[in-house]
C-alpha cells in the first residue's frame, strides 16, 4: 500500500492562466526541494491545474500539505488548493523520476475523492485503511481550514513571517511595523492556535507509521 497525495487549484478557471501556473509549477518545484527526504515518487503536475506524488507516510502527506500551505501564503497573488491523502494500492513499478506512468486502483480511488471534493467547501480528504486515524486527521483538518481560510491574501503575508520568524519583534522589524500591532495581529490571526494544531495533528498522524519502500 502508498500513500498517494493529490491536489487541484481551487477556482482555476477564474485567475490569469499564465501567471497562475508559472505559480503553481515553482511551488511544486520548491517543495520537491525541500521535502525531498519526505518523498517516494515526486510531487508532478499531471492535468495542468492538478498534481499528484506519493509520500512516504500520512504524517509525510501532512508536512508536505503544510509546507505547502505557508509557501502559497508568500505569493504576490496566492491561490488555494484542495488535498487528498489516500491510502491505496499501485500496481506498476513506482516512478521515482515523476509521478507519471503507473496505475492501480489506489490512484483511481484518490482522483475520485479529488473531483468529488468540488462539490463541497472542504480543502482537504484523508482516506486510510486504519479508519479511526482517518477520522481525527479529518476532524482537525476540518478546525484547521477554519482557521486558515478566514486569512485574506494580505493577512497570509503576515502569517507565513510569523511561522517563519515566530517571535513578533522579528516581525515586525521585517514587515517595518509597531510592535505591538504586530502582537495584537498574532493574537486576532490565531497564530499560536494554529502552530498548537499543527503540531498535534503531525503527532496524531503517527511519526512511527511505516511501509515498505
Amino acid at each position: 500500500m502508498r500513500i498517494i497525495v493529490m491536489a487541484d487549484i481551487i477556482g482555476s478557471s477564474k485567475r490569469h492562466a499564465k501567471s497562475l501556473m508559472n505559480d503553481f509549477k515553482s511551488s511544486v518545484t520548491y517543495i520537491n526541494r525541500i521535502d525531498r527526504d519526505l518523498i517516494l515518487s515526486p510531487i508532478t503536475i499531471t492535468l495542468g491545474d492538478e498534481f499528484q506524488g506519493v509520500v512516504k507516510s500520512p504524517r509525510a502527506a501532512l508536512q508536505i500539505i503544510f509546507d505547502l500551505e505557508k509557501h502559497l501564503m508568500t505569493l504576490k497573488n496566492p491561490f488555494k488548493l484542495r488535498y487528498v491523502i489516500h491510502e491505496g494500492e499501485i500496481q506498476t513499478k513506482l516512478n521515482r523520476d515523476k509521478a507519471y506512468e503507473m496505475l492501480g486502483p489506489g490512484l483511481t480511488a484518490a482522483r475520485k475523492q479529488l473531483t468529488d471534493m468540488k462539490s463541497s467547501k472542504s480543502r482537504f480528504k484523508v482516506s486510510l485503511y486504519d479508519k479511526e486515524l482517518a477520522e481525527k486527521l479529518s476532524l482537525m483538518l476540518i478546525v484547521l481550514q477554519g482557521i486558515i481560510d478566514q486569512w485574506t491574501p494580505t493577512q497570509q503575508k503576515v502569517v507565513a513571517t510569523f511561522l517563519e520568524l515566530e517571535d513578533y519583534k522579528k516581525v515586525a522589524e521585517r514587515l517595518n511595523k509597531d510592535s505591538t500591532a504586530i502582537w495584537r495581529r498574532k493574537k486576532s490571526l490565531m497564530i499560536n492556535e494554529f502552530n498548537s494544531l499543527k503540531r498535534l495533528i503531525l503527532k496524531t498522524a503517527n511519526p512511527k507509521w511505516q511501509l515498505s519502500y
